[in-house]
């Protein structure tokens, strides 16, 4: 069954990055999408995530 989670806390544990190094990849993708802090996505165990029900990504993506 696939996992999905608005926690970056467990997202990062999830997806098998370090919390501060997944929070310096959350910050990189809403700068790109042009996303507030508050705008909450949900990150799937395959690493996409979304947003109001679309795919708007991939956390790999955000690697440094």
């Amino acid at each position: 069954m696939a996992a999905s989670t608005n926690n970056p806390n467990y997202a990062a544990k999830m997806l098998g990055y370090s919390r501060d190094t997944f929070g310096e990849m959350i910050h990189a993708m809403k700068y790109d999408l042009n996303f507030r802090g508050d705008d909450n996505v949900i990150w799937h165990d395959n690493g996409e995530v979304s947003f109001r029900g679309n795919v708007i990504g991939n956390t790999h993506d955000y690697t440094n």
